[in-house]
């Protein structure tokens, strides 16, 4: 049943009675605007303008009134009487009076005439003979003619407004003219250089100040989009460290290798960043950076060709002693011709040098730069040691877990394009494909800036409290670390929201990570967020986490569709955290090893190559697995000796026999499995249904050593019969491998029919080196 909807008030007042008819058949029809929408194929706005009184073409009344199951024969004579009605009577009586100016008054005038359908020559057959001439009326209109108080009088009057109206238009023009008549003038208003102190007052992380330098570095290059002229060369960027005992606590000195700038270019780069807002993300961000860092700021920069160093330096405390905006700026020589870059010191320090917390700083400018260093489009050292980037510890692709609907990789691939615009590198506005020059500043200097979102989530190999979550990248420039807004559900209509994930144990953590890169997004000034309320924001969101929650259950529940969306799938797949191999979750047997897969996963971060590669997290995942499915061979020893050795052998370890070794423990461990892929379908009614395809049973050797002479009988448990096994090799009551090496598996294809057992007992037996081994397993058919 549709929610209430508030009381009618036509936007249009000829067309409330056709407003009022929708929304009764709306109601009756017991519909919601979504369902309506679903139904008719037109848009929840379409049909809200529609029920809410705006003039609205036939149509979409029409489909309106048959989604509801109404006939429209019923509704078009009013349809039709609102139209031939003049749509001028629903200009509003406030938008009259908000009128001040001549052009705002020309300008409505304009929208009127529009809206009533009429043309110049019909408008002036309205009004008395000769009040209203069409062609004074047009220049006018235009501007090119002087709009006189009684020309509006007629205007109003031949469009038949009323009397309030008319008294509304009278004194709009006299608000109009008034203006016109009051001398205006302008007068040059500098700020003044005490209002820099406010910006060293503005909360800013350390790292978050030196990254500013970074990004201006990268910008000023032009490294961070990517170059159609061929490969990015990687930009040097070096930050140092001078330490001074005395006062003015030392200087940090940022200095990159790129083209460099001349006067001209450093002047306007000034400008640009200090004096007005451009398209750069520097701006703003910048000017906090530096005197957030210190008072004094030296820029020195060159570019090949030029004889000399140019060098500017802005000095607050100079600035704010002598009350007036003077930079002084000189030339230092070249030592040797072909130098070039950049190079920014800040010195006169807020907190000393020596206090900076180095180690942490080049931890967290890893990770802001992980991208762009990993690509080898920027190198970057602080006190001349290379900041390392940090890399995600995520189970392979190559990965998977079985759910019903088939395999699920452990990571997924994301590259969407929503659209496609033309950016302005003048002013930084975007405009469509189409626009010969920017809407905002007329520049024709436009490049195809497409709104594609791209990257891929996947499973973490450790559970963490807190270091999980997806990483949002602009330009190659992390954004958004670890953000974890996604995992959480809002209703759009009633602001509920949803906590899904982790939804186990919560205080375990999670570990859904990934790497989004959405360029076409607007960063705040800071840049640690991105303009969330934005429409690119959402839409962003809604090719990861798609429109309905997570959960297949809460969906349901409050009707929404299956979400196959990348971030659900993965929800779907891993939100539980039960050892072995279905979630991926490292174990011993008998519970789950987090804090030792988090202790693998620190070894991972110090570069550790043992831990780089998912084996040991697989193995550990495995062995659990292994475990709980060893059972006593007949023909083995069964004291306490031998079975510590099975269980050194199923967690992984070395396949030489040791000297306690006992001759009959088995090498080779063996595990059933049934598998099968799931094939959606949709009829034609548009429903979608999964079928069963690619069904195998598959025996896996986990242990170290082959396996030979491999024999699998399979006994139905319960009623029925066992299920087809196709094109294998062996008897009717037998499956034959000659030789199965450790760590490979083999799938044997199978049907099932009605009258397949729900369960079979599976009992293997194999040689090694001449002993004989014998296991029994079950494996459930569903």
């Amino acid at each position: 049943m549709g929610r209430h909807e508030h009381e009618l008030t036509a936007r249009a007042v000829e067309m409330a009675e056709v407003a009022q008819q929708l929304r009764l058949m709306r109601r009756l029809s017991g519909l919601t605007y979504a369902r309506l929408a679903q139904i008719t194929g037109l848009s929840v706005t379409q049909l809200h303008r529609a029920a809410n009184g705006w003039r609205t073409p036939w149509p979409v009344v029409e489909k309106f009134a048959v989604g509801c199951g109404a006939a429209p024969t019923t509704i078009r004579q009013q349809w039709q009487e609102a139209m031939s009605a003049p749509e001028a009577a629903s200009f509003g009586i406030d938008r009259v009076q908000s009128i001040t100016t001549l052009d705002e008054l020309r300008e409505a005038m304009q929208e009127l005439l529009n809206a009533s359908g009429l043309s110049l020559r019909q408008l002036s057959l309205c009004a008395p003979a000769g009040a209203l001439p069409r062609t004074t009326l047009n220049d006018a209109l235009r501007g090119h003619a002087r709009l006189s108080e009684g020309l509006v009088t007629a205007f109003v009057q031949a469009l038949r407004l009323g009397a309030v109206q008319e008294s509304a238009w009278a004194e709009a023009w006299q608000r109009a003219v008034l203006n016109k008549s009051v001398q205006r003038q302008d007068f040059k208003l500098a700020p003044s250089p005490h209002l820099l102190r406010v910006l060293a007052d503005i909360d800013m992380p350390e790292w978050n100040c030196l990254a500013a330098l970074v990004d201006h570095a990268l910008e000023e290059q032009g490294q961070v989009r990517d170059s159609p002229a061929g490969p990015v060369l990687p930009l040097d960027v070096s930050i140092s460290f001078r330490e001074n005992t005395g006062p003015d606590g030392g200087s940090i000195v940022v200095r990159d290798q790129g083209a460099g700038m001349n006067q001209s270019e450093l002047l306007e780069s000034v400008f640009t960043n200090w004096a007005r807002s451009g398209p750069s993300l520097a701006g703003v961000g910048l000017n906090i950076a530096l005197h957030r860092l210190g008072s004094v700021i030296t820029v020195r920069t060159a570019r090949r060709e030029d004889p000399t160093w140019s060098v500017l330096t802005l000095d607050l405390r100079t600035l704010v002693s002598h009350k007036e905006w003077k930079v002084p700026l000189h030339h230092e020589p070249k030592q040797r011709k072909d130098e070039h870059g950049t190079e920014i010191t800040v010195g006169e320090l807020r907190w000393p040098a020596r206090d900076l917390q180095r180690s942490r700083l080049h931890d967290r400018l890893g990770d802001i730069y992980s991208h762009l260093i990993r690509e080898d489009r920027l190198r970057l050292t602080l006190d001349q040691h290379p900041v390392a980037p940090k890399l995600p510890c995520a189970w392979d692709a190559t990965r998977q877990v079985q759910l019903r609907e088939g395999p699920v990789a452990a990571r997924q691939d994301i590259d969407v394009t929503l659209a496609t615009v033309q950016w302005c590198q003048d002013c930084g506005e975007s405009t469509s494909l189409e626009a010969d020059s920017c809407a905002q500043c007329s520049s024709r200097r436009l490049v195809p800036l497409p709104h594609r979102v791209r990257g891929w989530l996947g499973i973490q190999r450790y559970l963490h409290p807190t270091d999980y979550g997806i990483d949002f990248y602009r330009n190659g420039r992390k954004i958004r670390s670890r953000d974890k807004s996604l995992f959480t559900w809002t209703d759009d209509d009633t602001g509920e929201e949803l906590a899904e994930y982790p939804a186990e144990i919560p205080h375990r953590g999670g570990r859904i990570i990934g790497e989004i890169h959405c360029d076409h997004v607007p960063v705040l000034w800071s840049r640690d967020s991105f303009t969330t309320d934005s429409q690119s924001w959402r839409s962003v969101v809604r090719v990861i986490r798609g429109q309905g929650p997570l959960s297949s259950h809460h969906g349901q529940r409050r009707g929404y569709p299956a979400n196959t969306s990348p971030l659900a799938v993965l929800y779907r797949a891993f939100c539980r955290s039960d050892p072995g191999l279905r979630y991926l979750i490292p174990g011993d047997g008998t519970r789950a090893l987090h804090k030792r897969a988090r202790e693998w996963g620190a070894a991972f971060h110090r570069g550790e190559h043992a831990f780089q590669s998912d084996q040991a997290w697989y193995d550990a995942a495995a062995a659990h697995d292994a475990q709980r499915l060893l059972r006593p061979a007949p023909s083995s020893r069964t004291d306490s000796g031998q079975q510590e050795l099975q269980l050194k052998q199923a967690l992984g370890a070395s396949s030489a026999p040791g000297p306690g070794h006992a001759p009959g423990a088995p090498q080779a461990v063996m595990r059933c499995e049934y598998l099968f892929d799931r094939e959606a379908r949709t009829s034609k009614h548009g429903g979608t249904h999964y079928r069963t395809t690619h069904q195998r049973l598959r025996v896996s050797n986990i242990g170290t050593g082959p396996a030979d002479r491999l024999r699998i009988f399979i006994e139905p448990v319960g009623e029925g019969t066992a299920p087809l096994v196709l094109n294998v090799r062996g008897d009717d009551s037998a499956l034959e491998v000659d030789r199965l090496l450790g760590r490979t598996h083999t799938d044997f294809p199978i049907a099932r029919t009605w009258a397949t057992a729900s369960q079979a007992q599976l009992t293997l037996r194999w040689e090694e080196g001449g002993d004989s081994f014998t296991e029994i397993q079950s494996v459930t058919w569903s």
